[in-house]
Parts: structure tokens; sequence; C-alpha cells
């Protein structure tokens, strides 16, 4: 059995920043989108912009962490090399992070940050002089984040794409499949908090969020496929990987709690409620516990993807 030195705290990692990189595209996308008064999606890119910078900070946290000896994280900042994955990945994660805070704080009108400074201590009220109106950047800062947070999607498969040793990780569809995957759990954690908040999703609201998320869903599920099929036509060590999959230990996780519930059970929820608008037939159906079952199954698939992909991986290797 090969050695497994990446564990929960890379999985988590990978989840997060996806997640963080998902959030900020919705919400980039939906603040695009408003113009010429129309003000149907704010709240899509209102509650896109308050959770972008946290799952990347927590995530990145944990990614220090898992280096051994944490306090040295700060010399992979000393030096840029651009033919390594790690270091263009830790200047783009704090530049993301950055512009992502930004983002948010953009969106905070008075009584938000109000209700901020008063939780501040005396000590730190010299900060409330940093109390710019970011509210007339808000275009140009999501324009901005929206290629990083592409980048930051693709760059957690990216990460593991880079280790060339191991065959389940060697093709470019890893980049890709982590990408859609990132997008997607992002559009599933806004559909979960605005379902989970007082008001109901308006009609607008819910076209633009399920449109988007099956998009991505049938995106992800045309990557998986072409990644087994490249896998089944490749070299004999990439083939011996696949078996991790194709009836080895990481089977019944992979087809059914990723591709299955993770994928394909949410897009056929998705499409459903869906349905009746785009048949021309009625109205978009709308059903609370629907819509947090699509998205939490999203999520949860989305991080088990990552588990497979880290510990599958690390199981694998050429001969």
């Amino acid at each position: 059995m090969k050695s497994i030195e990446w564990g929960f705290l890379i999985v988590s990692y990978l989840f997060l920043g996806g997640l963080s990189a998902g959030a900020f595209f919705a919400s980039a996308l939906a603040t695009f989108l408003q113009h010429n008064g129309n003000r149907q999606l704010e709240r899509i890119g209102r509650w896109g912009a308050l959770l972008a910078p946290w799952p990347v900070s927590i995530g990145s946290t944990l990614l220090i962490f898992d280096l051994g000896n944490w306090y040295r994280f700060y010399k992979l900042f000393l030096h840029f090399r651009i033919v390594s994955p790690m270091s263009i990945g830790s200047w783009l994660l704090v530049l993301f992070t950055i512009v992502s805070l930004l983002y948010l704080w953009s969106w905070l009108d008075a009584d938000d940050k109000r209700g901020l400074f008063a939780k501040i201590p005396r000590r730190l009220s010299v900060l409330q002089r940093y109390d710019y109106d970011l509210s007339p950047w808000r275009h140009h800062l999501a324009a901005i984040g929206f290629p990083l947070s592409i980048c930051v999607g693709i760059y957690t498969g990216v990460l593991l794409g880079a280790v060339q040793s191991r065959p389940f990780w060697n093709t470019n569809l890893v980049a890709q499949l982590f990408l859609f995957s990132a997008l997607s759990s992002g559009c599933a954690a806004i559909i979960l908090a605005l379902s989970l908040s007082k008001d109901t999703l308006s009609a607008e609201e819910f076209r633009f969020l399920y449109t988007m998320d099956i998009g991505l869903l049938v995106l992800e599920f045309f990557v998986v496929m072409p990644y087994v099929i490249h896998g089944e036509l490749s070299v004999e060590a990439v083939k011996l990987s696949l078996g991790l999959i194709l009836g080895g230990p990481f089977t019944i996780v992979f087809w059914v709690f990723v591709v299955g519930l993770g994928l394909l059970v949410p897009l056929t929820m998705e499409v459903w409620e869906m349905l009746p608008a785009v048949s021309g037939r009625g109205a978009i159906h709308y059903t609370k516990r629907m819509a947090l079952s699509a998205a939490g199954l999203v999520l949860i698939g989305g991080f088990l993807l990552r588990y497979i992909f880290v510990f599958a991986g690390q199981r694998s290797s050429f001969p």
C-alpha cells in the first residue's frame, strides 16, 4: 500500500478553496447582469460576496498547518517561481482573498459597517479611519476577481495534476473537473444560504441559480465520462489506477455518492423544478425542501470528489 502524505486537511483545503471561487464567480456574474436599474439579482451578488472570502481563508490556514513546520509558511512568499505550481498558487490565493475581502466590503451598507465597528474593541477604533465606501468600485472588483476565481477553481486541480508520478491525476481533465465542481459548489452554497434566509427566492433569482448550476453539473458529468474513457485508453499504469474506482475500494463512493447522489440526483431535481418554465407549461417551481436537498447533495458530492482524488491518487503510481 502506498504511503498517504496528504490527508483530510488537503481535502478540506481543495474543497473550501473551490467553494470560495464558485461563490465569487456566481456573485460577480450576478453583479454584471445588474444593469439599467435591474436589481433582481442583487441578493445573489451580496450573498456570494459575503460567503466568498471565508472558506478560502479557512482552507489556506489548513494548508499552512499541513506543511508541518507551519511557522515557516512565509518562505513561500520570499520568492516567486513561475515554474512552481505551489508558488503560483500561494500568490494566487493571497491575491484572491484580498480582492474577495474588498469586494465583500463594497457590498456592506452603512448599517452593516456601523454594527461591525461597534464590535471592535476601543483600542482598535483607529481602524474606523479606513471606512472607505467601495460601492462605486463594486463592478471593478467583480471584474478583477472574476478571472481570479476561475484560476483558483482550476488551481485546485492543477495542484494534483502537477504530481506526474501519480497516474490517477496524470491528465488535464482533473483541472477541468475540479473547476466545474468548484463553481457548482459555490452556486449550491448560495442556494443553501438564500433558502435558509427568511426571504423567499424570487423567480428571477431561482432561474439564475438553477440555470447556472444545471449547466455546471452537466459539464461536470461530461468531464467525468471522458476522464474514465481517457484512462481506459491510456498506458497500463493509468488503467490500473482507474481500477480504484472501477471495482476497487473507491468504487461505491465515487459512482454512488459522487456521480449518483452528488451529481445526477441534484441535476434531476433542479431540472424538474425548472421544467414547467422551460417547456412553457407553467411557472418555475420553488420547493424549499427540494432546493436545500439539491444544494446539500452538490456540496457533499464536491467534498467526496476531492476526498477520492486525494486518497485514490496517492495509492496509484507508475511502475
